[in-house]
């Protein structure tokens, strides 16, 4: 054997190694999301990986969410490839589903919950491990990218939830649940990532513990108030403090037009009083009864210095109040 011919040898039993074993070769420059599942046999043997846009649509499916999949070889191996991804981190969706059932179906909790959740973004590798004889993702096991290992964690943590609900009494769930959540909100408050930060928020049932922990969540906006993700933008519409500032936004708006509205009426009337433009409506004989008025003469007495009737006179101060938009002689005798 030449010289040549040695040298290809090692590299010819390698491949040959390889496709006997069926085992998948990465190299440490390879940048995917990639894993080993296994799966009982009502499992169809293709990986779904969706991209969830807000943590508000984590439990949505669709085809359309779906952006890619990847059949399993006989050892259940798989793989996703992220160089099309986005250089910012985002929330991704693993799933699975079982034989004769529609690609985009999710079961939600149960020994047969079919997903899970990861971050990910351009250039990140992940390996994903499930244990044999378990259900599909609990538990797994995540190496590579930090911030998708941290919410195997947090996911991990969340089901003791659901296990005291099958396992213990109302009083043991609530008090887990409440010691979880607490958790939870300390991971929130203590990781750097603000994805992962904000999915242990999100696991944690923000929305009913608002009213009794509010100075938290003021807290929470101020630090990642430069974040402005979909995901935060999702939050902050969603949070009730936000939504009581838009209120009282709006009422004080409110009052305020209405006031402005107030003045300009005032002011109209104001000068629809004024000397300069209602005395100008009075005709020459309504002059001279406001005339008479403002030095303090009845209607009677005003009717023999102009020689007409009371009731004549009376029709002249009428309109005297209905021009100058009055409702007395005292009124007339201002103006």
């Amino acid at each position: 054997m030449n010289t040549k011919c040695c040298s290809l040898y090692p590299m010819f039993l390698l491949v040959c190694g390889f496709l006997l074993t069926g085992q998948h070769v990465y190299s440490q420059n390879e940048t995917s999301i990639r894993g080993k599942l296994h799966l009982d046999s009502i499992w169809d043997p293709v990986v779904y990986l969706s991209h969830i846009p807000t943590l508000n649509d984590m439990y949505t499916m669709s085809n359309e969410m779906i952006i890619s999949m990847s059949n399993m070889d006989s050892q259940g191996n798989f793989s996703f490839s992220t160089e099309y991804m986005p250089e910012q981190d985002q929330v991704y969706r693993i799933h699975i589903s079982k034989k004769d059932a529609p690609p985009a179906s999710l079961i939600i909790g149960g020994v047969e919950e079919n997903h899970m959740f990861l971050v990910a973004r351009n250039g990140v590798s992940i390996d994903i491990t499930n244990l044999p004889g378990n259900p599909p993702f609990t538990p797994i096991q995540i190496a590579g990218y930090l911030p998708s290992k941290q919410l195997s964690e947090i996911d991990l943590l969340y089901t003791y939830i659901d296990s005291t609900n099958t396992e213990g009494s109302l009083m043991k769930e609530e008090f887990v649940s409440r010691a979880i959540y607490e958790k939870l909100r300390f991971i929130a408050d203590t990781t750097s990532n603000a994805l992962v930060s904000l999915y242990a928020l999100h696991r944690s049932k923000f929305e009913t513990n608002y009213p009794v922990n509010q100075p938290y969540y003021e807290n929470y906006l101020k630090k990642w108030q430069q974040e402005d993700s979909a995901y935060f933008k999702s939050f902050r519409s969603a949070l009730p403090i936000q939504k009581s500032n838009e209120l009282i936004y709006y009422v004080l708006l409110g009052i305020f037009f209405f006031g402005m509205g107030y003045l300009a009426n005032f002011f109209f009337r104001r000068k629809s009083k004024s000397p300069s433009t209602a005395l100008q409506k009075l005709s020459v004989q309504e002059r001279k009864i406001l005339d008479e008025i403002k030095q303090g003469r009845s209607n009677k007495e005003i009717s023999e210095t102009f020689n007409i009737g009371v009731s004549t006179v009376k029709t002249h101060v009428s309109n005297i109040y209905h021009k100058l938009n009055i409702k007395s002689r005292k009124e007339a005798m201002d103006i």
